[in-house]
């Protein structure tokens, strides 16, 4: 991600009073991982699975926290159990942030079928989202999915594409 893009996310989540976010270390998000856990405004905790982050974020959220889980692509289908499980079912609000891989543009060969499967399992697991491919809508994007995470009581997705993750 470029700085602006980082700036971004960051302005946007606290605009929005996220106070809690985790995530799974990935490429995508390494300059926006270190800037996050180098804020003394955020509680920071990185796990080692997709399923592992909605968990943690459902304790937070639990125990009065504000949070965020930010994923890979791929990362949608690993957390799509508990995001079921827990949040869809016992209507627990999370922002999810999660890069836009394979989307037009994105020509890596490998990340094709990253397309064919991320907007239709988040309208099968009935999470609304929003596709942001510009930086300077990003922020904004990220205030009106968390207050729509925090109305709806469900899980409200970012996905990430073009400008904002290259």
């Amino acid at each position: 991600m470029k700085q602006a893009a980082v700036d971004a996310v960051m302005e946007g989540l606290k605009t929005a009073g996220v106070d809690f976010i985790s995530l799974l270390p990935d490429s995508d998000f390494s300059q926006l991982q270190r800037v996050a856990s180098e804020d003394d405004a955020l509680e920071y905790v990185p796990v080692s699975t997709e399923s592992i982050g909605v968990g943690v974020c459902t304790g937070a959220w639990l125990a009065g926290k504000r949070p965020a889980l930010l994923i890979p692509t791929s990362g949608l289908l690993v957390a799509s159990w508990p995001l079921t499980s827990i949040n869809m079912a016992w209507g627990v609000p999370l922002l999810l942030l999660i890069p836009y891989r394979g989307d037009i543009g994105d020509a890596f060969w490998m990340r094709g079928p990253y397309k064919d499967t991320t907007e239709p399992l988040l309208d099968v697991l009935r999470i609304p989202h929003t596709v942001v491919s510009k930086i300077e809508d990003l922020s904004g994007a990220i205030v009106d999915a968390f207050g729509s995470t925090i109305s709806w009581q469900r899980p409200v997705a970012v996905l990430l594409t073009g400008e904002t993750i290259k």
